[in-house]
């Protein structure tokens, strides 16, 4: 399944931002470029920065959510920066980063001494201003007809799948509500996702989708399409959300056999749904298969991270789906029903036998 124009269009604009951890601001205004060529959409920041964007009229029962941070470093004006995020110093030793408006590039050396953990030394990096944020000096995207590839695919891929989204809904005039949450600071603790829930701006009957990319494994391969991600590392997610989920992907696949999904515990790292059901929401969760996670490339150093095409394009169609199948899809009373038919069925000899086991 090919890259819809509209897609490509989007990964174009969001994967050419830089990002780090607390310096969203280029994601946030790409964004925010959307909403206003848009007669449908309305956004808001929350005290935390965090971005919402509503389409159509009234509060959303259902909210997609992913980050727009990615790994990065930050200049600490002395000739040393501080990792922010996931990233290795031995894979990072003589890889190079530049500031986000270009400068002069710098090379990470080995870690500072008397810096404290995560603290490399910048070779060429003295006259870098305390607190001015470094991204790799890798290219920003290259997009083929079967990679994605760019220096900041997570969770970016994701932003520009929500706002393709948003683009598909409004030129099939869909006349429901959905709402997207644009977070901040995923990489360094999930803190963007942990203040907005703390804010409780919405009810906790809210479902949340949570919307990742998380390192492709054998049961997991790139190319299978995306994956329904049922839990993380820390926990599992609201049943009902995965099997509503599910059921709008096997509707999509029966009328489309070029769609596929695959359905697993993902349980390599964890993910902001975590936050989300601690705090009560009923959350489900979706995510890709990735290469290269956090830059680290395979054979050692730092590479771009990369997807398969065809399982963004089929992340961003179950989205849609299950969009305009909202609120009907009682997955979960097919179940009951046929947990209740297997007891029926064999509860008579059930408590017979019973007899000869006491």
């Amino acid at each position: 399944m090919p890259l819809g124009d509209d897609f490509r269009r989007r990964l174009k604009e969001i994967l050419s931002c830089p990002t780090a951890p607390f310096h969203e601001e280029h994601v946030h205004k790409a964004i925010l470029d959307v909403v206003a060529a848009s007669g449908r959409l309305r956004a808001k920041s929350d005290a935390f920065g965090n971005l919402e964007v509503v389409y159509g009229k009234g509060r959303p029962q259902l909210l997609f959510t992913c980050h727009t941070d990615h790994p990065a470093l930050e200049a600490n004006g002395d000739g040393t920066a501080t990792i922010q995020g996931g990233m290795h110093v031995r894979q990072l030793r003589g890889t190079g980063v530049r500031p986000f408006h270009g400068g002069r590039v710098a090379t990470i050396g080995g870690m500072a001494r008397g810096g404290g953990r995560g603290v490399v030394q910048l070779r060429g990096g003295k006259g870098l201003k305390k607190g001015t944020p470094l991204v790799l000096d890798l290219p920003a995207y290259r997009l083929t007809d079967r990679h994605i590839r760019a220096r900041a695919i997570d969770d970016l891929c994701a932003v520009a799948a929500c706002l393709t989204l948003l683009d598909r809904l409004e030129a099939a005039r869909w006349r429901g509500c959905v709402g997207i949450l644009f977070t901040r600071a995923e990489e360094v603790g999930f803190v963007g996702a942990l203040g907005w829930s703390g804010l409780r701006r919405y009810p906790r009957t809210t479902t949340l989708i949570n919307l990742e990319m998380s390192s492709a494994l054998k049961h997991t391969p790139q190319g299978a399409g995306p994956i329904l991600r049922v839990g993380d590392r820390v926990t599992t997610f609201t049943h009902g959300a995965a099997l509503e989920l599910e059921a709008a992907a096997r509707a999509l696949a029966k009328r489309d056999r070029h769609f596929r999904y695959q359905r697993a515990l993902m349980d390599g790292g964890g993910c902001e749904a975590t936050v989300y059901v601690f705090s009560g929401f009923r959350t489900g969760a979706l995510c890709l298969p990735l290469k290269n996670y956090h830059n680290h490339a395979a054979r050692g150093g730092m590479g771009l991270e990369y997807v398969y095409a065809d399982d963004a394009e089929n992340l961003v169609r179950w989205m849609v789906e299950y969009t305009r199948s909202f609120g009907r899809l009682h997955a979960w009373r097919g179940v009951e029903r046929r947990l209740a038919t297997l007891l029926k069925k064999h509860r008579g000899r059930l408590a017979r036998t019973a007899k000869g086991i006491r």
